[in-house]
């Protein structure tokens, strides 16, 4: 015995050892916190940060190493599983149904909170203890924009919201990670280049830049979705392999973009959603299952340990707090996030049939809650570029910590409080998913006889195009409208 623990070689063992412990010991966690009923009130990743913050104490006193999360590690292994489940999971007909008003906030919201965060730190920085140019301001402003309502979307599955507050907060913290990232990259470049070294052709090149990023990436999206569908079509015989082609193919995707500098955020997330409607025809039952399940074990893994380890950061020696600067940041966090909130819903209900009522304003705004992409990208700064990045990585933690475990703590009980609408807990019937689809083609022939291309006929336009063009190349088997109702009528 002795002699084979002699023998026993630890180092060449320790990197998949101790990721084994690391995944084993979270999962240990998440079973023992979901056990007892009095843990449900806090957030899953509230509880995270606390295993982290308990194991960077007990490290911190037995162990002199610093633990950091790595740029190249989050980039490259932890943000794509997030951003693919994401775009996988999001509904993809609601989505589309409000695909206007997710923009709205998603990116005018997004850039009104990056802008107006900016401007409220520039004009308050008399007050900071160390003196920051606009463009390390404005590049901070960019990442505390990244919203990450995982704890609040799980709430409002819990108690079952109407589908049009679920939709609006899923799809816009989808977008808005998109938006926020290829934003900061633009900024971090010319971070880079150096403040005094920028001159107007610099800003010309961001802009034009920002497009080019994002027109490619939604091409190499969608590139990477046609040939998921076409190696799940001929996959049919090797049905054990279809579950791995439906992470390699989009997780290329990603790696390519990134590569020729396109967002590969972008393109994971498009491809992601566009597969969804492949796979449903050329997966079995079975073979969807594990799919779901399998992209999002990765995910919920992913984030899990982005949250233990922004629990480690707390108890870095690093820290560097400036309490005006940190104060500031959570005042124009949440004026910001409330202000833009309402002034786009205003803009948003002006051409919406169904409106989005006062108190699904709130809740919107109040779950603007930072997380996992917010800490990734703020380790990502270059501390030679950035001089104020420990700074910036102590405010970023303070204001996380701040809307999860207050925020995140609270959105159970403002939900049932505000007796926010709730969607009928019952599935379509035959009779209403037919009177659905006359209303839609109805709505089509109003609009082409009256001259008018809004939205419905835009809609209605695109799926004829996916389903008479796109659709039979892609599928094995298509779905037609008959097999739509012969499904809804076996489940009655």
């Amino acid at each position: 015995m002795l002699l084979f623990m002699k023998e026993f070689e630890w180092r060449n063992l320790n990197t998949p050892l101790s990721i084994c412990i690391w995944l084993l010991s979270i999962i240990l966690f998440k079973i023992v916190s979901h056990s007892s009923k009095r843990f449900t009130i806090v957030p899953d990743s509230a509880l995270l940060i606390l295993a982290g913050f308990a194991a960077g104490s007990i490290m911190d006193r037995f162990w002199s190493r610093e633990i950091y999360l790595d740029p190249d590690f989050f980039f490259l292994y932890l943000l794509p599983p997030i951003a693919l489940d994401a775009g996988y999971a999001l509904p993809y007909q609601a989505f589309f149904e409000n695909f206007g008003t997710i923009i709205l906030y998603a990116v005018v919201g997004t850039i009104w909170n990056i802008v107006s965060i900016g401007f409220i730190l520039l004009m308050s920085s008399s007050l900071f203890s160390v003196a920051l140019h606009w463009l390390d301001l404005f590049l901070f402003s960019t990442f505390i924009s990244a919203v990450d309502p995982v704890a609040v979307l799980s709430v409002f599955e819990e108690i079952k919201v109407n589908r049009l507050l679920y939709i609006c907060v899923f799809g816009e913290s989808l977008l808005n990670d998109v938006v926020t990232i290829v934003v900061y990259h633009a900024l971090a470049a010319m971070v880079k280049i150096g403040p005094e070294n920028l001159v107007a052709e610099d800003f010309i090149k961001a802009l034009i830049s920002f497009f080019l990023v994002s027109f490619g990436g939604i091409l190499i999206g969608m590139v990477g979705a046609a040939v998921t569908g076409l190696a799940t079509k001929y996959s049919n015989n090797q049905q054990v392999l279809q579950p791995l082609i439906c992470l390699l193919i989009p997780y290329l995707s990603y790696l390519v973009a990134e590569s020729v500098h396109f967002s590969g955020i972008l393109a994971i997330v498009l491809c992601g959603l566009m597969m969804k409607q492949y796979l449903a025809s050329n997966l079995s039952k079975q073979s969807l299952v594990t799919t779901s399940y399998f992209l999002k074990t990765l995910s919920t893994s992913c984030e899990a340990i982005i949250f233990v380890f922004l629990g480690l950061s707390t108890v870095s020696k690093k820290h560097d707090w400036d309490s005006a600067f940190t104060g500031i940041t959570l005042f124009a966090c949440l004026v910001c996030r409330f202000t833009g909130t309402y002034v786009l819903t205003c803009l948003a209900n002006t051409g919406r049939h169904q409106k989005i009522n006062l108190v699904d304003q709130f809740i919107m705004a109040y779950g603007g809650l930072r997380g996992a992409i917010c800490y990734g990208l703020v380790m990502t700064l270059d501390k030679d570029a950035v001089l104020a990045k420990e700074m910036f990585a102590s405010t970023t933690i303070i204001v996380i910590l701040t809307t999860v475990f207050v925020q995140g703590a609270t959105i159970r009980p403002l939900v049932r409080l505000l007796d926010v609408e709730i969607e009928p807990d019952k599935e379509e019937t035959l009779i209403e998913h037919v009177i659905s689809d006359v209303r839609d083609d109805l709505m089509e022939g109003i609009e082409a006889v009256a001259g008018i291309k809004r939205s419905q006929w835009f809609r209605q336009k695109l799926s004829h195009f996916n389903d008479d063009y796109i659709l039979p190349c892609m599928v094995r088997n298509q779905r037609t409208r008959a097999d739509e109702l012969l499904d809804i009528c076996n489940k009655q």
